[in-house]
């Protein structure tokens, strides 16, 4: 992976030359890092304008050199800065052992310099070359197919399409008559093409449309946008024109006129297969004239935002996976043709299909599979159990389509992709610790201002919208919660970071492979760590290590020992979350170029963590409740998040020193006392965007609640705050509405017994999007919102918090978008005004009265006589969901 390995020296080259805490190690001189700087910048742009040329030979030859040569050179960086550590902290029973410093850094620093100097020369003339080449290729070498899927064979049963196809023929056949562009989308695999394919040849599509062109325009990643355009244009005229060698003389607008005097009046479709980008697009459009009599263009991709881009405000179509009964179905037809499967293979066929995840590409694969053994059991019984390996190691099938998506990815996408393959298998991924991973690992680069974390997050939703990574849960906000990846695509991930020596997975029961020959750069550990010791030596070169070994205990002693046979001396990663012990592993505050750590301990932090200079993200849990931080914590001013699951005790800062500081921390979580709530320690905390805080009445009295959100004026950035007070009385009242942050988004308040007239000083919150209220968060009979509150509130939640009545109407929450009520028995109905908002989407009812389910139910109706069907009323009650199985005592009382 060279772009990684390029971003990870540059970010060490550019901590030596701009930051303090990094100092140059002995060794090294700085004349030599402003030289390697300034080698690898070059190398860095050479490598993001190559994304395209990636199926060239000589270029993927180039990029592995270029890799090799950036991890040595960061390698031999990072060992210094390791000796550099080690000599200057008084560890005597620490020794060097310079056999594997000399494996490490095996170089001579000036040689590195020389060698990757040697390779951006070439890599510059390389990439010269390959533009040149684009320009003048013959035609022989098409980036557009013009095949039209009249090939398809007319005998395979499509399943589980039926649905797409009925909407798509009317939105091809129906109004409006301008011109209108239909995006088809999904993963690679899906039956994008498929369907397209059977519209296209549908005798009410033939019949309907004059003129009709299919051209699949994915191929070519080397060819310049010229040479691809008028590669379209050609691809579209051969559908229904002769093309002559006069024809092909023609300049790209000579063939564009063509082109649209020869649909001028026609009503047409046309279908581009499997588009990745907008730029040919853009060129093309121009060409395809609106005459207003219903032309079509039908196009499929991967890539949901290039879809959202050229079809405007037409909704794209999107392609969902099968159901097991529907993949079975598939699986039947391709097997036994029109006959039935034999009733002993049933069971195990519906196993296999199930295995195939939903993705028809999958099971076709798999039918070739099965086609080519023995109809016996035992056979089917031996593919069921590798079936998604097997899928993955035909090299001309799935993985290969698959893997196209992951080939024609920007750069710096790439190892943010393959990173998903660290994760076991159907993992559901926390969004946020994917993000601080990310970052961590250094595949994140500031763009345009914008903070590391928004960036991640851009990516993670451009790897959305091409397909590549599936959305589990979003947040009330609509930013994604939990992410995974589908099997097929994770095993796409596991070649290529094999392949690249980017990622080592070792599974469970699995072969363990010879650790020591291949010195892979991140580790991800799906099986038992015992066992996982025992068979690996030193892993000096080893920069992440994640374990995924669940619930072990291990002795204090083992976790050390473990920490000291690997020999991570260069570790950024380090994951063990899962990993029990008892104290603290004091070997971990020696791995200073650790930047996200997180581990269980049942014993408090010590001071030594301090060391840990570059250290982003720390994540404790541990048994107890309530862990006191050290207050050598202040000096870590690298730290952006800090989450302490059970909570934490944060200390006061040293009243000296502008170390005492952490001016990058963003996330804190969760806080316990008064002392953490400080304005002593929120004034040293400027960037904080994300506050949880956790109170008892051990911890505080009611009196202390009051100016602790009074303190909250000193973090101007707050977005995101949660409080949880566990009090058997009613709290003190709210602050003041000026002392909360002006930048409050989100405000989650559980347990404060608060009189609900305190509510209009939230109300005045400027930004307050999203208001969620839990466990008795207020009390009392009635809630009269006050008019002009609430200007952005959009989400609104109330659970087990309810009064017995509440007015209210769209003057209160002018922009409310979703109301959820959970446990609200006290609440008689929802005021009929909550309808008469004009955003209102969503209302959820869990749990209720039925008295409240009745009303929401009488709002809906009465805002589809009105004629606004856009309301949309969900209900859980006692184990029903929805209208439709509502128990009959329900129905019976909303008819009376």
């Amino acid at each position: 992976m060279a772009y990684a390995a390029v971003v990870l020296l540059m970010r060490d080259l550019e901590e030596l030359l701009h930051s303090q805490a990094h100092p140059i190690p002995i060794g090294l001189k700085k004349e030599h890092i402003e030289s390697l700087h300034k080698e690898v910048s070059l190398l860095q742009v050479s490598l993001k304008d190559s994304q395209e040329k990636m199926y060239d030979h000589d270029v993927k030859s180039l990029e592995k050199r270029i890799g090799d040569a950036a991890y040595r050179a960061a390698d031999f960086i990072d060992s210094h800065v390791y000796i550099s550590y080690i000599r200057n902290a008084d560890i005597p029973e620490r020794k060097i052992e310079y056999s594997r410093i000399s494996l490490i850094a095996h170089q001579n620093f000036s040689q590195i310099i020389k060698e990757i100097e040697l390779i951006k020369l070439e890599a510059l003339k390389l990439f010269d070359k390959q533009i040149c080449d684009t320009e003048v290729l013959p035609h022989g070498n098409s980036s557009v197919q013009d095949s039209s899927p009249s090939s398809l064979n007319a005998e395979d049963r499509l399943v589980g399409i039926d649905n797409d196809i009925k909407a798509l023929l009317h939105r091809l056949t129906g109004f409006p008559s301008h011109r209108k562009v239909i995006p088809i989308t999904g993963m690679g695999g899906i039956g994008k093409t498929t369907l397209a394919g059977r519209i296209y040849n549908d005798p009410i599509i033939i019949h309907h449309f004059y003129v009709r062109a299919w051209i699949t325009v994915s191929q070519g990643y080397n060819l310049s946008l010229s040479y691809r355009m008028r590669e379209m244009l050609l691809g579209i005229l051969r559908c229904f024109t002769n093309i002559t060698d006069e024809i092909c003389k023609k300049t790209n607008e000579e063939l564009g006129e063509k082109l649209y005097k020869t649909l001028k009046g026609m009503r047409y479709l046309i279908v581009l297969d499997d588009l990745w980008d907008v730029k040919a697009w853009d060129f093309l459009k121009q060409f395809l004239p609106d005459d207003v009599i219903g032309s079509r263009i039908l196009l499929t991709s991967r890539h949901t935002e290039v879809a959202v881009y050229i079809s405007s405000k037409s909704s794209a179509h999107r392609m969902h996976f099968l159901r097991d009964a529907e993949s079975w179905e598939l699986l039947e037809s391709k097997l036994f043709a029109k006959e039935s499967c034999p009733p002993e293979l049933v069971e195990m066929g519906k196993r296999i299909a199930e295995r195939c995840q939903g993705l028809p590409l999958a099971i076709v694969v798999v039918a070739g599979l099965l086609s080519n053994v023995s109809r016996t059991l035992d056979c089917w019984k031996r593919i069921a159990e590798t079936v998604l390996s097997l899928v993955a190691e035909k090299p001309q099938h799935c993985t290969d389509i698959l893997a196209l998506s992951y080939n024609y990815l920007p750069n710096p996408l790439k190892p943010c992709f393959l990173y998903m393959g660290a994760f076991p298998l159907d993992y559901e991924i926390p969004v946020s610790r994917l993000i601080w991973l990310w970052i961590a690992e250094g595949f994140i680069q500031p763009v345009g201002g914008k903070r590391l974390e928004e960036v991640a997050e851009d990516y993670l939703e451009d790897l959305v919208g091409r397909n590549l990574i599936l959305v589990g849960k979003r947040r009330s906000n609509g930013r994604i919660k939990t992410c995974h990846i589908h099997d097929l695509l994770r095993d796409v991930c596991l070649r290529e970071s094999m392949n690249q020596n980017f990622l080592q997975v070792i599974k469970r029961y699995a072969p363990i492979p010879q650790m020591e020959s291949i010195y892979p750069r991140r580790i991800s550990l799906h099986a038992s760590i015992l066992h996982y010791y025992y068979s690996m030596g030193s892993q000096p070169l080893t920069r992440s290590f994640l374990c995924f070994d669940v619930n072990k205990i291990l002795p204090d002693i083992f976790l050390l020992e473990f920490l000291v046979q690997v020999d991570f001396k260069l570790l950024v990663v380090l994951d063990i979350m899962l990993l029990r012990s008892n104290h603290f592993p004091i070997e971990v505050v020696d791995l200073v170029h650790l930047r996200y750590l997180a581990l269980s301990t049942n014993s408090e932090l010590p001071g030594s963590i301090s060391k840990l200079q570059n250290l982003q993200t720390l994540i404790i849990d541990h048994i107890w409740e309530g862990q006191y931080l050290p207050r050598e914590i202040w000096s870590m001013s690298q730290l952006r998040h800090i989450h302490l699951k059970r909570g934490c005790y944060f200390p006061l800062p040293y009243s000296w020193g502008i170390e005492s500081s952490l001016t990058n921390l963003q996330t804190l979580s969760t806080l316990i006392g008064p002392v953490s709530c400080s304005k002593e320690v929120y004034a040293r905390m400027p960037r904080l965007r994300k506050l949880e805080i956790y109170a008892t009445e051990t911890d505080f009295g009611t009196e202390w609640i009051s100016e602790c959100l009074r303190n909250l004026v000193c973090l101007n950035d707050l977005e995101t705050l949660k409080c949880n007070f566990l009090y058997r009385q009613r709290m003190h009242r709210l602050p003041e509405q000026n002392v909360f942050p002006s930048n409050l988004k989100k405000f989650t308040l559980s347990g404060s017994y608060l009189p609900w007239e305190d509510m209009k000083i939230l109300g005045m919150l400027p930004n307050l999007e999203v208001l969620k209220l839990r466990s008795f968060a207020f009390d009392g009979d009635k809630w009269s919102p006050v008019e002009g509150g609430f200007l952005r509130l959009k989400l609104l939640v109330i659970e087990n918090s309810d009064p017995d009545n509440w007015d209210a109407d769209e003057s209160h929450f002018p922009r409310l978008q979703r109301l959820v009520l959970k446990e609200c028995t006290r609440l008689r109905e929802i005021p009929e005004g909550i309808g008469e908002i004009l955003t209102m989407q969503l209302i959820e009812i869990h749990d209720c009265s039925i008295c409240v389910v009745m009303s929401a139910r009488k709002i809906q109706e009465q805002q589809e006589v009105m004629g606004n069907d856009e309301l949309s009323v969900q209900i859980s009650w006692g184990g029903y969901h929805s209208q439709s199985d509502l128990p009959v005592d329900l129905h019976f009382l909303r008819n009376q």
